[in-house]
């Protein structure tokens, strides 16, 4: 009930929104988040915590929106994911890290949607594939690799969806088979 309680008086502070510096506290007594707001919304270099009090997330804010470099972190402190917001979306490079520090995808980010070149990461650092989304979705050129280096396919996406010819290896680099893909055998 004590919980219940918390977050109602939590409800009706945040309707009253401040200007100035706000820090907010989980029931524990750890840091939830602290930043400022002026006119009521947040504003410049916000920081979130877990209730455990290791960093969740942080950035900065422009008129209540995202606006700047956000880091994101894993529970064991380690960043998940760095890259830019513009008015609340995404916008720019993106890099994800698993937990122990290995960089996992690199894409970038235009009009809030994955738009350009992405790569994605074996732990080791090799390439495990790359190409291009458009719109949030792989359109084009991709080529996928073992974790040796050595090429295992290649091919175009089209609406989400294989198509034309892909080529397909195995890790000696030996073709296995050409395989033509249309909108109908997807």
């Amino acid at each position: 009930m004590a919980r219940l309680g918390f977050y109602i008086k939590r409800f009706f502070a945040r309707l009253r929104r401040p200007d100035g510096f706000a820090e907010w506290y989980y029931p524990n007594g750890q840091l939830e988040h602290k930043g400022c707001y002026q006119d009521g919304k947040e504003t410049g270099y916000w920081e979130y915590f877990r209730d455990n009090g290791t960093m969740e997330f942080r950035g900065t804010f422009r008129n209540g929106l995202r606006d700047g470099q956000w880091e994101i972190f894993h529970p064991n402190g380690q960043v998940m994911v760095i890259g830019h917001s513009r008015a609340g979306r995404p916008e720019g490079i993106f890099e994800r890290f698993s937990e122990t520090g290995d960089l996992v995808e690199r894409s970038t980010y235009r009009d809030g949607e994955q738009n350009g070149p992405c790569e994605r990461f074996y732990p080791d650092g090799q390439v495990s594939e790359k190409g291009r989304y458009e719109n949030g979705k792989p359109d084009g050129y991709w080529e996928y690799y073992y974790p040796g280096g050595q090429l295992m396919k290649r091919g175009r996406f089209v609406n989400r969806g294989k198509f034309g010819l892909w080529d397909f290896f195995d890790e000696n680099g030996l073709l296995l088979e050409s395989r033509n893909f249309t909108e109908n055998n997807r």
